[in-house]
């Protein structure tokens, strides 16, 4: 039997790899509450749909052919901690910056709390995009 960390470090991994990396809407819809909130987001543009079109129109453009490397994944009571990266040819505009069409990569430690499997909150740090 799973531990409950254990069950959410696999909706975490979902969520990156489904979502982030395949855009699979569907997998969004199951994972994230309607009552989420990003506390990184700009405030009153902090909910799962702002999320879902950050992602989706932003992150996913940016980078057509990004790839994820979770570097550790560290999970307690309700919460799950993230150190990852997302690589890719950087394509098109991206949190105020112009697209090179060079490989770049961002840096990011998310904090994802979770209640019945599902992402409540977020919160997160990232490294400026550097290329190489």
């Amino acid at each position: 039997m799973q531990t409950l960390q254990e069950k959410n470090k696999a909706v975490v991994k979902r969520f990156n790899e489904a979502f982030i990396i395949n855009g699979d809407l569907q997998a969004f819809a199951e994972v994230v509450a309607p009552d989420f909130i990003n506390h990184t987001g700009p405030a009153g543009n902090n909910n799962a749909d702002a999320t879902r079109d950050f992602i989706i129109k932003l992150l996913r453009p940016a980078f057509p052919d990004i790839q994820l490397e979770i570097f550790d994944m560290i999970a307690e009571d309700d919460k799950v901690v993230t150190y990852k990266s997302f690589t890719g040819t950087f394509s098109a505009p991206f949190l105020g910056q112009e697209p090179t069409g060079k490989k770049a990569t961002l840096r990011i430690i998310d904090i994802v709390q979770l209640k019945d499997e599902k992402y409540i909150a977020h919160w997160s740090v990232r490294d400026l995009i550097t290329t190489k």
